[in-house]
């Protein structure tokens, strides 16, 4: 794993194909990776609450398909979560700029291998500790072919 640490707040949202809803998600902050919030069930806008305080010292978010997906999905339920003025970083837009060979478009979600065994087919948190990892990477590649893009 890199050491390089962004102060940031990874997001991941799972959203239900039929209702639109937000059934659950999770964060982490790459800064403090001990930083997490994990919500399953219940009262989603006072977990809202929580992420908000989870983002406070952030100096962006961070996801994949975060700006055509989880922040419309996040505006929508509660307007008003100030991590919503953060700049947003999207994995899914920075891999044709840090692998223009291989500019792929998903995660690999390794976890998922053998998901009919576990029974589990998404997990937000660890694709929110993923995203950082895919982050760390395209970071690595930029700084060596495009450093002047890293400083930007």
């Amino acid at each position: 794993m890199s050491s390089f640490a962004p102060r940031c707040l990874s997001i991941d949202l799972e959203v239900g194909l039929r209702d639109g809803r937000i059934h659950s998600f999770a964060a982490v902050r790459g800064d403090r990776p001990e930083a997490s919030l994990h919500f399953k069930q219940g009262e989603l806008v006072p977990a809202l609450g929580q992420l908000d305080t989870l983002a406070e010292g952030a100096s962006f978010l961070l996801g994949h398909n975060l700006i055509a997906f989880d922040l419309p999905h996040l505006a929508a339920v509660k307007p008003d979560l100030r991590l919503l003025q953060l700049p947003a970083v999207d994995t899914l837009w920075l891999n044709p700029l840090a692998f223009p060979r291989n500019p792929y478009h998903h995660l690999v979600k390794h976890y998922q291998d053998g998901q009919l065994k576990r029974g589990r087919l998404n997990d937000p948190l660890l694709d929110a500790q993923l995203t950082l990892e895919v982050f760390r990477n395209q970071h690595e590649a930029l700084s060596k072919t495009a450093p002047d893009l890293v400083l930007a």
